[in-house]
């Protein structure tokens, strides 16, 4: 006879870890909780998600995973064996939650208005080199909306980013700025080679920029975010994953899809369909919330197709997708086209070309 083995909930293993929850959270499928392992980069940031349905828990910032036995055992290093039996025959006393300390003891982004504008400013500084302006086109766009959404070529000289960096400064403050840091006593730029993508809010502010990057053919690396994070880098600042709105924002029905890119060029392709973006079917923090900003009553998911073959993107999606069906009176419906074309942005270009 199979030994059966007693359920822990995710959510009391937490507690009995000394975990910090966001009680705006508790009762959800997805309960927020401050990450132990990585401290979350700041107090009152909660990017461990503890799925209540299946007892997993997943921080968005470091990648840690597990059960609520691992959890606890990880916390406590203990073995698994020790982890279980505690929690299977422990009282129901839990720890006065702490905040755990950042290990990065990183520097946090200034404020959205700020950010915006100094990347506006800079933005404003630098041009689309023809290859990158090519790719764009080849992916759909018009020049008109390459204009109007703004990418420009990451400068490639250490001299010109130095410049770039003197002139932004001339009106603002760069600390803060994720991308920024000091070298040598001079402020100067971060960041591998390629074009920038604006990541924009419900309401057209730059929260952050993403580069799609040269010469990198591994397709889950190809985007990066504009940072500064690495603590070798003096005065530099640390991304987060932002939600990015794109298209006509009045509209009621909003189109869910993974990369800003990606929704740029559906919603040129849709006529100007709204749709919004996560940075990753994992980085859907702040989602839910955009999607109840916006106002919206439908919402249709277009995800990528690999979701067929890739469990682990299938289980991304359907977490998102039972924290966005909980959004009161709103109609969920999923997108589906030829899994020859993988995303969205793909399928829609088959059928301009089509006609």
């Amino acid at each position: 006879m199979a030994k059966q083995f007693q359920k822990i909930p995710i959510v009391d293993a937490a507690r009995r870890c000394g975990l910090v929850l966001n009680d705006r959270t508790l009762g959800r499928t997805e309960v927020e909780a401050s990450c132990p392992f990585c401290g979350d980069h700041g107090r009152g940031k909660y990017h461990l998600s503890l799925n209540t349905d299946m007892d997993v828990y997943r921080c968005n910032l470091c990648g840690a995973h597990g059960n609520s036995v691992t959890l606890y055992a990880n916390v406590k290093k203990i073995s698994t064996k020790e982890a279980y039996h505690d929690l299977a025959g422990g009282s129901n006393t839990y720890l006065m939650p702490v905040q755990p300390e950042s290990k990065y003891n990183e520097r946090q982004p200034a404020a959205l208005a700020e950010r915006s504008a100094v990347y506006e400013e800079m933005l404003s500084f630098l041009t689309l080199s023809d290859r990158h302006r090519a790719n764009l086109r080849e992916r759909g766009l018009s020049d008109e909306r390459i204009a109007e959404n703004g990418y420009k070529s990451m400068p490639e000289r250490e001299a010109d980013r130095r410049l770039l960096a003197r002139l932004v400064r001339m009106d603002h403050d760069l600390l803060g700025i994720p991308g920024f840091y000091m070298r040598y006593g001079e402020w100067t730029l971060a960041g591998p080679s390629g074009f920038l993508i604006p990541v924009r809010d419900k309401d057209g502010l730059i929260q952050g920029l993403k580069i799609r990057l040269d010469g990198e053919n591994n397709p889950k690396r190809k985007y990066r975010w504009l940072s500064s994070r690495d603590k070798h880098l003096p005065n530099g600042t640390r991304s987060y994953s932002w939600v990015h709105v794109t298209g006509d924002r009045t509209r009621r029905r909003a189109f869910i899809t993974e990369g800003p890119l990606k929704g740029d060029v559906a919603s040129f392709l849709a006529k100007d369909a709204l749709f919004v973006c996560t940075g990753g079917v994992n980085a859907t923090h702040g989602l839910r919330e955009t999607l109840e900003e916006l106002g919206v009553t439908e919402v249709v998911e277009a995800m990528d197709m690999d979701q067929m073959v890739n469990p682990q993107v299938r289980n991304g999606i359907l977490a998102m997708r039972k924290e966005v069906m909980k959004i009161p009176n709103l109609k969920y419906s999923k997108y589906t086209w030829n899994p020859a074309y993988k995303g969205v942005d793909d399928y829609f270009l088959s059928r301009v070309a089509a006609m």
